[in-house]
């Protein structure tokens, strides 16, 4: 009996320490004031784009009156909570966030590449019309509410440190720059960064980064694919956190959801820093996430949820999964340009490394070959009726997210194989180079340039076939955060080369390389 009493005297306390956290990312909010959904200019730019911003404002109020049900201690969005930073589309965004405020809840934002000083529109005729936008100035003030749970503020950018409940620090990270696509730290902001990260471990909280760019690959060479998705020299920056105690980050950008460790197996702790990147919920399976902090704050769990109606829409998840089909179909003849002249460019330097390439007529055959794709729109035609459907099945496999779970993905990456083939063979037939022992040379390479990427992507694996590769659920997982974590002993890895600059594992024994010598971890020569 005196132990039921004890633990209904504690249970109190006991469902008070834990705490919950709801996140979400990439809303695009269009202001239904700058929209009529039956005018040209509007259907004009829905055609050009897969995210759904006709739905963008009812998504983003139901998210809210989610989180206004469910009521979390704090609502995080690692940005682009605009379509192109309309004054009108943030002035909805800010409203939101006050209803949030008000019922208790703590919202904590960070600014994308779509918040500020775009090209801000409203669609509500034949031709789109310019509207005021915010302004790198205005961030602050339109966000005051957030501004307000700051306990320290870079100076230099929209970058904030907020302690939102007891024992953790979230570390606000602004990337945005109007000058570059891709996120972009001055260093001083980034020595910022690192100083208050130092100063939540010395006050022995757990730390959540949050920032719109990612900082690692979700699948090996991601950034080839999509170079702006990651931040400016991001392999830099992941090691600086991990080093500085970030062992979780936050991120959007890249509307897919994915969760992927990286592990420095050759450090001396065994550092790892784990990035959340999360769906938007205006583009399908219309995702949002919630995250559950221990109660000693050293474990997080995470779970993965979905709008699955609005308005009018009460099969969202049909209708987002359709539009996703038809519009990611209207992205690829960009996607067709860019992988052939990637991929040209690549077997063009590996023909003419072969011995006697240019004696022999393959230069000027596969020259030959590439002048029948001398316009966008041949190349395009090409690389549509071989590679499109299974791209585009590809492309909403990924976005479903936990790729190896979903039985055909292993078909998908071999009908892929099979018609990258079969479109080389087309492109240099008439040449030269169709004959079998140069043409197998050429999928050879092909193969070798997109396999591992490939694999990588439907094994849900980065890393692939190294030491350090890692598959970590995408949508749910309970993950202990709050200090470095030994995952694999040094004497268990063996004659690897380290993804961190110079550290090489030989025979289980960690190696330092300096200025042409070897060292031991000690600092030790090594003859």
């Amino acid at each position: 009996m005196k132990k039921i009493f004890l633990f209904l005297a504690l249970l109190p306390a006991m469902l008070v320490a834990q705490e919950r956290m709801m996140v979400f990312t990439d809303p695009h909010v269009l202001a239904s004031s700058l929209m009529d959904t039956t005018s040209l200019s509007f259907g004009e730019m829905l055609n050009g784009q897969r995210k759904m911003i006709h739905l963008s404002e009812p998504a983003f109020m139901a998210l809210v009156d989610t989180a206004l049900a469910y009521h979390p201690a704090v609502v995080l969005i690692p940005g682009d909570l605009t379509k192109d930073s309309e004054w009108a589309s943030h002035q909805v965004v800010a409203a939101q966030l006050n209803r949030l405020e008000q019922a208790g809840i703590k919202a904590l934002v960070i600014p994308g590449n779509h918040d500020i000083g775009g090209n801000a529109y409203a669609y509500t005729g034949a031709e789109k019309t310019q509207v005021a936008n915010l302004t790198n100035s205005d961030w602050e003030t339109m966000y005051a509410s957030v501004y307000a749970h700051a306990v320290a503020k870079d100076p230099d950018s929209h970058s904030y440190v907020a302690e939102p409940i007891e024992g953790l620090t979230v570390l606000a990270i602004d990337g945005a720059n109007n000058t570059a696509a891709t996120g972009v730290l001055s260093s001083r902001t980034q020595k910022w960064v690192l100083a208050q990260a130092d100063s939540a471990v010395a006050k022995g909280n757990t730390i959540i980064a949050m920032s719109h760019w990612q900082i690692l690959e979700h699948f090996d060479a991601q950034g080839t694919l999509e170079s702006a998705c990651r931040f400016q020299k991001a392999d830099a920056l992941r090691d600086s956190l991990m080093c500085h105690g970030v062992h979780m980050v936050l991120t959007g950008h890249f509307h897919v959801n994915g969760i992927t460790t990286f592990r420095d197996t050759t450090g001396l702790t065994g550092d790892s820093i784990v990035e959340i990147t999360s769906g938007a919920p205006i583009t399908y399976p219309c995702p949002y996430r919630w995250l559950t902090l221990s109660a000693d704050r050293e474990t997080v769990s995470v779970t993965t949820d979905y709008l699955n109606s609005l308005p009018g829409y009460p099969q969202l998840e049909a209708y987002s999964r359709e539009w996703m089909r038809i519009h990611t179909a209207n992205m690829l003849p960009r996607l067709a340009v860019e992988m052939w002249d990637t991929g040209v460019e690549t077997a063009r330097t590996k023909i003419s490394s072969i011995p006697g390439s240019s004696f022999l007529g393959l230069d000027d055959a596969f020259d030959q070959a590439v002048a029948k794709y001398n316009t966008d729109s041949a190349k395009v035609d090409l690389v549509e009726r071989h590679l499109g459907s299974t791209v585009v099945s590809l492309y909403l496999l990924h976005s479903e997210a936990n790729e190896p779970e979903h039985p055909e993905a292993d078909s998908l990456a071999e009908a892929l194989e099979t018609n990258m083939n079969a479109m080389m063979a087309e492109a240099v037939s008439g040449t030269m180079l169709s004959l079998p022992e140069v043409l197998n040379l050429l999928t050879g390479i092909l193969q070798i340039k997109v396999d591992p990427i490939l694999r990588s992507l439907v094994e849900d694996i980065t890393g692939y076939g190294q030491t350090y590769a890692d598959r970590t659920d995408d949508l749910r997982l309970s993950l202990h955060i709050n200090s470095p974590r030994q995952h694999e002993a040094i004497d268990e890895i063996t004659n690897h080369q380290s993804p961190i600059t110079n550290k090489v594992i030989k025979d289980g024994v960690l190696y330092i390389l300096r200025g042409g010598k070897t060292y031991t971890a000690e600092g030790t020569e090594v003859q």
